[in-house]
């Protein structure tokens, strides 16, 4: 399927486009709210300055993807891979990450409230200046994130694996966060 076919089926109504290959595809600022995309493959994709609220990309694969400035509010990756991902001030309010494989993953200055990385690898992700407050980050994989400057008040993080991790940069004003490992 090509990008202007998506385009012209979405405008006609359909939203669904589960296991659709757009390899490299260069759509940058494409308007697709509540579009399921599961399994998709959006390698090397530039998704940069996108409104994508609610869409679902769970168990896609978002390998090298930049989705750098997206709003991607709502939005489901569950299961999906997100390995060098670019979410650089992306909007991910309430986004769904359980699950999901986002090491080496640039995540810098986006907001992430009330999300849910539950069971995702953050191995080596950067998340300075992340917005993290209220996130589930139980038995997430954080070896090597960088915190540097992160929010993370109010988030659980029982069971979560710290190896590695520095903390003494990171914003915890919650007296009550479960670091429990």
């Amino acid at each position: 399927m090509q990008v202007v076919q998506l385009l012209n089926s979405y405008s006609a109504g359909r939203r669904d486009f589960s296991g659709v290959d757009f390899r490299e595809a260069w759509m940058p600022g494409i308007q697709l709210h509540q579009a399921i995309l599961r399994g998709a493959d959006l390698t090397g994709s530039n998704l940069s300055h996108s409104l994508l609220h609610a869409a679902d990309f769970s168990g896609a694969m978002l390998w090298r993807t930049n989705l750098s400035h997206a709003q991607l509010n709502g939005a489901s990756f569950a299961k999906a891979n997100l390995i060098r991902c670019q979410l650089i001030q992306s909007t991910l309010e309430r986004a769904c990450f359980s699950g999901a494989d986002l090491r080496l993953a640039n995540l810098r200055d986006a907001q992430l409230k009330g999300a849910d990385l539950k069971h995702a690898l953050l191995c080596y992700a950067d998340l300075s200046g992340c917005d993290l407050q209220g996130v589930d980050l139980r038995n997430v994989d954080l070896t090597g994130t960088i915190l540097l400057g992160t929010n993370l008040t109010g988030c659980q993080l029982t069971k979560a694996q710290l190896d590695t991790l520095n903390l003494s940069q990171a914003v915890l004003t919650d007296p009550e966060a479960q670091l429990a490992v």
